[in-house]
This record gives C-alpha cells, structure tokens and sequence, in this order.
C-alpha cells in the first residue's frame, strides 16, 4: 500500500524532531588561566602549560547533532545566552561568611602570619562582589581549606595551606588582587635575599679552629689569632674574636 506523501513528510519530521531532542543536553566547557592570571572559556582543553583548567557543565543555546555548536543563523541574544550558559556562576562569601573570618583573624591560637593572611582572606572576600573577579564555590572552598590549615601545628602544613589559597586567587581575583599579589610576592623575594645575605655575613663572621696552644689559636687557612689579655683573640686585622667551641667569631 501507497502511503500519503503528506504522511510521509509527517513521519520525516517527527524523526528529525526525535534526533534533535535526543541530543546531550549538557557539553562541557572549560575555564582556563594562563600565568599572567588571564581567564578564558572554552568548548575544547586548556592549552598546555595553563596554569589552571576547570572542567563545568554548560546547556549550550544553540547546537548542532552531537553537540556541536554552529553560529549559523544564531542571534546576538542566542549568542549571549550561549556565552552565559558557558560561564560558571560567579560566587561570593556571605556577610556571615565574612564575619566568621573577622572572629578568626582575631584568634590567640594562631602565629602572626596566620593571623596577616586571614585578614587578607576578610579583604579579597570584600573585594569579591564589588570588584571584576572570576570565583566559583569551588574556588571559595579551596580557599576555605587553607584557611582551615592555619591552625595546623606545622609550620610547613600552615605555610602550603596559605600557599594553594594564593594560587586560587592568583587565577580568580580581580586585576587589582592578581597585581596586588603580585607585588608581595616580589617584596617577600627581596626579603628572603636580604635574609640570605646576613645569615652569609654572620657565618663568614665565624672562623673554624684547627688548633690552639696557650698563645693562640689557628683557622682551617691557616691564620693565627693572638690570645689578648682579657682571654679573647685578636684576627690578623686587629678584629677583636671570640672563641666558641670550634670555632672564633670575630667582630
């Protein structure tokens, strides 16, 4: 038996109607950060050497069999309901939350950078809704952790929480906190080479002994250093040392 054409273009559509409703209807997306702290969005992986990447679910508003987005025929509204659904909810720490952390930045327990870093944790969480930020819960939730880990008994567990909540904010944080960050950083490297630099002074400033008798002693060089009347020693530049165990320290 012949059937109606009509019919027939009735069972097309209907078919063709299935197949496009059958269609996944979530793709994901991917937050990337490069290491100047720049965020993207993407329908494909991070490139390699991004500093960070973050797998989310998105509907996309236009999409082909498969998945596939086309543009084609796609209207500045589409499109803008396309990029919304792509981006994660931005998220941000309550009034609560942030009031919680103003009670523990005041905390006893707590060392003194502990407590510095939590204070700044009360600013950026401010910071979040009234500057251009990129958070999401999951963000706040690593920050939270390292919050958590300030009251850890070792040092190196407090100093690696501090140092994960950075990175997050080093990728999410406004322009302003990326920059301000930033600047710290740079400042703690010149404080930890000038660190460097006197420990370097202080251990040149102790001489190992090789040998002493009731007049003197010598260096591992080979240098000798006079034993004075007040029972200290004196350097071959006249600088008056003192002995210590094994070794001289001169002044």
């Amino acid at each position: 038996m012949q059937l109606p054409s009509r019919f027939l273009r009735g069972s097309l559509a209907a078919c063709a109607c299935w197949l496009l409703c059958a269609t996944p209807a979530f793709a994901e997306v991917y937050k990337c950060a490069d290491a100047q702290g720049k965020v993207s969005y993407s329908g494909t992986p991070c490139a390699a050497g991004s500093v960070r990447q973050q797998a989310v679910n998105a509907s996309p508003a236009s999409a082909g069999i498969g998945g596939v987005s086309s543009d084609a025929g796609s209207t500045p509204r589409a499109n803008s309901a396309l990029a919304a659904a792509s981006a994660p909810e931005k998220f941000c720490p309550s009034e609560r939350d942030i009031s919680n952390l103003e009670n523990r930045a005041t905390s006893i327990t707590l060392d003194d950078k502990a407590r510095a870093f939590i204070r700044d944790e009360v600013r950026r969480a401010r910071a979040c809704s009234r500057e251009d930020t990129h958070y999401t819960r999951e963000d706040w939730a690593r920050v939270e952790r390292g919050i958590d880990a300030q009251n850890r008994s070792l040092e190196r567990d407090r100093e690696e929480g501090r140092a994960a909540a950075i990175d997050t904010h080093s990728v999410s944080a406004s322009a302003q906190e990326r920059e301000r960050i930033e600047n710290e950083k740079n400042r703690e490297a010149l404080r930890e080479a000038e660190r460097q630099r006197e420990a370097a002074i202080q251990d040149a400033a102790w001489r190992p002994v090789a040998r002493c008798d009731n007049s003197a002693c010598w260096d591992k060089g080979g240098n000798r250093y006079g034993k004075s009347a007040n029972g200290n020693y004196l350097s071959p530049a006249g600088q008056a040392c003192t002995l210590n165990g094994g070794r001289l320290h001169c002044q």
